[in-house]
């Protein structure tokens, strides 16, 4: 069973479905009476037997430091740690501690991916 699966009402629902691009999401709407009986069945017994957790919201604000935003504006450029840390008189290990520091602010696990984050937050700047 989907995780991400919607109730609109007693006729209709709308199921995630997993292996969407990064950054987006597919669903499917379903009015197929037995799959909405049972994703209905389903949610009715997650709630009976499931209690809510506090989960950190993903959307809070980043505050990268200044330094970290520098980092990241010359790594858009394709340059090392040693260049950065050339170009910032600081030494690679401080650049690879900061560039760590902003994988976890952005939740993300390479260069690649943290480029892509930092453009998107960026542009929602």
């Amino acid at each position: 069973m989907p995780l991400k699966s919607h109730l609109v009402d007693d006729r209709i629902a709308v199921i995630g479905v997993p292996g969407a691009p990064f950054g987006s999401s597919m669903h499917v709407v379903t009015a197929d009476r037995v799959v909405v009986r049972n994703i209905s069945l389903y949610l009715d017994e997650l709630q009976q037997t499931s209690m809510p957790v506090l989960t950190p919201d993903r959307r809070a604000p980043l505050r990268p430091t200044v330094r970290q935003l520098r980092i990241l504006h010359l790594m858009t450029y394709g340059l090392t740690d040693e260049k950065i840390a050339s170009e910032l008189t600081v030494t690679s290990r401080t650049v690879r501690n900061d560039v760590n520091a902003l994988y976890t602010m952005f939740d993300v696990h390479s260069r690649f991916e943290l480029g892509v984050a930092y453009t998107r937050w960026m542009a929602g700047h």
